[in-house]
């Protein structure tokens, strides 16, 4: 099936596994890191929490670019060993040595900027993070191409048991704000030493850099495609707090964050994993179509009824969350909501177009969005927070357009094909949909919020699933047996 030599079977197996690997791991770290924060937050002082935020101001958007894109193309270009890697490694390191000074240097005009003394030494200890974040660039990318998911799934588990852990032991034994950045430093450290144990790897001087032309320009492309996406992504909190102040902020970030949530951690879970196998059948088209396909059509069941289902209790889920002085969240979210469906059944095109090297693409894709997307919610802003809602759930698709038609013909794919992928999963939401809306109906006014939303929860899981049942067996039943390659392996000795 691929150019790796690795069987059609065996490759569902490593993406299954990682895949349940991945979610097994992911929402206990979520859930110890919420403990441990709601610990810590009783002991240390809101200032503590304000002035590392400051740091991490200025070292947040260099972290994502730090390592100049290297990371992705190292993960698709299976070519680069040797000498070649052990150069981009100490160019990787020598970027990440000369930022950590950078910041060094910094550290008291930002604290002056913010007139905040103690900012200073917290960004200078803070900044050893980008000689830690280049430390784990070649291993990380070497755990992608052999795989290695569940390693990935351990790495990612431990280092925010080792961070909250350092946290909330610092603040019980009252080093105030160095407990939050002992933590991190630690978490990076333990995260950094594992993956050394793992993946050992030689480093050498950046020379001959003409050499390394070929990946340092793909590098250069993912490194703009990564500040495209920032621009674009946060532009929207930039424009209601800029245009429409901050109580609307206040409420435009949780219609966000509700609506985001659950959704975007179905996609991580999955989109973590598909670097790795993306990049090992990228010679081979049917078997990305496949996996593309397959992926897209279980991200839709997954993520459509959540995305539907919060849109039609938006208004029970923000009384019993937030309560009733957040009405304002209500319609946001609701339209929100729509965004989120789209963007969860649409979220591997641009792991195609990066995985299979068509970084050229993928960056100019990305800058459409970033330019077109931040003019969406200005002119959204003129209706409030609503408008910008809708900038989301109508301007993303349209500037997605050149993503999904190159992503279709680097698998040679078509829009039908993407749409009979998600067709189940969407008409069983319809389903849903109709069934929340008549148990809402019936429903009594006075009944309280918790009541009525477990009642048209329940209601709405039973109709989705059995709309799947009655309307698509085929397609469900050939979905069981995709995942009883899980089963299949286990009992023939196979591993990951």
């Amino acid at each position: 099936m691929s150019d790796g030599g690795t069987s059609g079977k065996r490759l569902d197996y490593l993406l299954l596994t990682g895949i349940a690997w991945t979610a097994v791991l992911r929402w206990p770290a979520h859930a110890i890191s919420w403990i441990a924060t709601g610990v810590a937050a009783r002991i240390l002082a809101p200032a503590d929490y304000g002035v590392v935020s400051m740091a991490m101001i200025a070292i947040g958007l260099v972290r994502m670019v730090e390592d100049f894109g290297l990371d992705a193309v190292l993960v698709q270009d299976r070519t680069i060993v040797g000498e070649p890697q052990a150069r981009l490694a100490g160019l990787v390191m020598c970027i990440g040595a000369f930022l950590c000074l950078l910041f060094v240097a910094l550290a008291y005009p930002v604290a002056a900027f913010f007139g905040e003394p103690l900012v200073a030494p917290v960004l200078m200890c803070l900044s050893f993070l980008c000689i830690a974040d280049a430390l784990q660039v070649v291993p990380r990318a070497g755990l992608q191409r052999a795989m290695k998911f569940a390693r990935l799934a351990w790495l990612q588990f431990l280092q925010v048991t080792v961070t909250q852990g350092v946290l909330v032991a610092g603040a019980l034994l009252g080093w105030g704000i160095w407990a939050l950045v002992v933590g991190a430093l630690c978490g990076a450290l333990a995260a950094t030493l594992l993956l050394f144990a793992w993946h050992p790897y030689t480093v050498a001087w950046p020379r001959e850099i003409a050499r390394l032309s070929a990946p340092l320009l793909q590098g250069w492309r993912v490194l703009a495609s990564r500040i495209a996406y920032y621009a674009y992504s946060s532009a929207d909190q930039l424009v209601v707090g800029k245009l429409l102040g901050k109580d609307a902020l206040g409420a435009y970030s949780f219609s966000t964050a509700l609506s985001t949530t659950v959704a975007g951690e179905i996609s991580a879970t999955v989109t973590r994993v598909v670097p790795g196998i993306f990049s090992e059948v990228q010679k081979d088209p049917d078997a990305l179509k496949r996996y593309f396909l397959v992926l897209t059509e279980l991200l839709a069941y997954l993520s459509l009824p959540v995305s539907v289902g919060i849109a039609l209790t938006a208004d029970y889920l923000v009384r019993i969350v937030l309560g009733p002085q957040w009405d304002a969240v209500v319609v946001p979210l609701r339209i929100l909501c729509v965004y989120s469906a789209y963007y969860t059944t649409q979220i591997l095109f641009g792991p195609i177009l990066t995985w299979t090297g068509r970084f050229r693409a993928n960056m100019w894709c990305s800058i459409v969005a970033g330019v077109t997307l931040p003019a969406a919610f200005l002119v959204g802003a003129r209706f409030g927070l609503e408008g910008v809602a809708w900038a989301w759930a109508i301007g993303y698709p349209l500037a997605n357009i050149p993503n999904a038609v190159l992503s279709f013909r680097a698998i040679g794919s078509g829009v039908l094909d993407w749409l009979r992928a998600v067709w189940p999963a969407s008409a069983a939401s319809a389903v849903m949909a109709l069934a929340v809306l008549a148990v809402r109906w019936l429903l009594p006014e006075q009944l309280a919020a918790p009541l009525a939303a477990a009642a048209t929860v329940a209601a709405g899981g039973c109709a989705y699933l059995a709309a799947l049942r009655l309307l698509f067996p085929r397609r469900v039943r050939e979905m069981i047996e995709f995942v009883k390659v899980l089963r299949g392996r286990r009992e023939g000795g196979g591993g990951a």
